[in-house]
């Protein structure tokens, strides 16, 4: 039962060689679970941070060797739970900027994300004066989703990352157009978080798995336009009280709500598209809330229901008096789900008993974050839920 660590390449996922990492963080997400108010849903990430390896644990016996197993961008990192046999890839990510030092060589790894953040959704010899638009229509978002990633990767020369990519003709009753000439605006990361962020809009997130003994890829899992939330087969239960339990150092913070966004779209000054969501009930209650307002801007689009589905989309994460819920397992307790078990994004039931602010009870939670480091403790962050003290 450890951590294992791999290079591989970053255009076919092939595995190349065991390295031993010192040390590193990690963390595997859904979307943004952040508790602010000012926060969007977004897409999942995998990241691993503060990577330090001592050249004698790098494959090569020349410089030449050593630079090209550790290509900056050529080259990528999996990290791998190895328990009972298996061998299960939890985070994969290209080699980012390389700092070397005569002793050893450091880096952060580039989340899929990152990587689609330097690609454009723009169609391979369509970039020229007067070119037509990209046009999906009669989809799912999930579908449009699947779409972008391929014009993002296998639609470019040498743009080939190791995903398997949704169903790219799901049907649904979803449009939309990406205009050449709004480049600046249509980073395949910017597009994919702009699809999630929609009232309604599906997770987003990369799940990597091994395709063979050889190769790691990651599938795309998004949420359908009838259910936008990844899940799962079963429910996990978890359990926290005083001396016990199968999770530690439960941590809840709280937030109060929103209630009113304002959302501003494509044009200028007085010609801006302009859209208000609001539900003022917490402020007319007997003992009121304060009204608390947030703001939103989506300039690069005209369609005023996309403008007004960002800002319901806002609304409905942030009205409610929210808490937020973060524990820690030990992967050395049997109680506790296994790596490749649960993943972001999974619902679980939380079963808290003896918490000063939180009434005994058991609450359903969705999993939105995983991290740790190289140890047997991970830490889990659920996703904001409406206040149990407040009801």
């Amino acid at each position: 039962m450890s951590w294992r660590l791999f290079t591989c390449d970053t255009i076919t996922g092939e595995l190349r060689r065991p390295i031993d990492v010192p040390s590193c963080s990690w963390s595997l997400s859904v979307s943004d679970a952040s508790l602010a108010t000012t926060r969007d849903k977004g897409t999942g990430e995998g990241e691993a941070s503060s990577i330090t390896v001592p050249w004698g644990a790098v494959w090569g016996s020349t410089a030449r060797e050593r630079a090209r197993e550790l290509t900056a961008g050529k080259r990528a990192i999996v990290l791998c739970w190895e328990e009972g046999g298996a061998t299960v890839p939890l985070v994969f990510g290209a080699i980012g900027q390389r700092t070397d030092t005569a002793l050893d060589t450091s880096f952060s790894l580039d989340s899929v994300m990152t990587l689609l953040s330097q690609r454009y959704v723009v169609r391979e010899g369509g970039f020229h004066k007067g070119a037509p638009p990209l046009y999906l229509g009669s989809l799912s978002l999930r579908a449009i989703a699947a779409n972008v990633g391929w014009y993002a990767t296998e639609g470019k020369p040498a743009g080939s990352l190791p995903i398997d990519w949704c169903d790219f003709y799901e049907r649904g009753g979803h449009e939309r157009s990406y205009f050449p000439w709004n480049v600046s605006n249509l980073s395949a990361a910017d597009v994919l978080e702009k699809i999630a962020n929609v009232e309604g809009g599906p997770d987003i997130t990369f799940r990597p798995y091994m395709a063979d003994a050889h190769h790691v890829r990651l599938r795309m899992v998004a949420g359908s336009d009838a259910d936008p939330y990844v899940g799962q087969d079963s429910v996990r239960r978890l359990q926290w009280f005083h001396g016990a339990g199968s999770v530690h150092s439960l941590i809840v913070a709280h937030l109060g709500p929103v209630e009113r966004v304002y959302a501003t779209g494509a044009g200028t000054e007085e010609e801006a598209d302009v859209c208000l969501a609001e539900d003022l009930t917490y402020c007319r209650q007997r003992d009121p809330w304060p009204i608390v307002e947030e703001c939103v801007s989506c300039t690069d689009s005209d369609d005023h229901s996309l403008l007004e589905g960002h800002a319901r989309g806002r609304l409905r994460a942030d009205w409610w008096p929210i808490c937020q819920v973060t524990c820690t397992v030990d992967l050395a307790d049997p109680q506790v789900p296994r790596i490749g078990e649960v993943w972001p994004g999974d619902a679980m039931t939380l079963a808290v008993e003896g918490f000063p602010t939180v009434p005994d009870g058991e609450y359903p939670v969705r999993l939105m974050e995983m991290s740790g480091d190289l140890g047997t403790l991970v830490r889990l962050k659920f996703d904001p839920m409406r206040d149990p003290a407040e009801t």
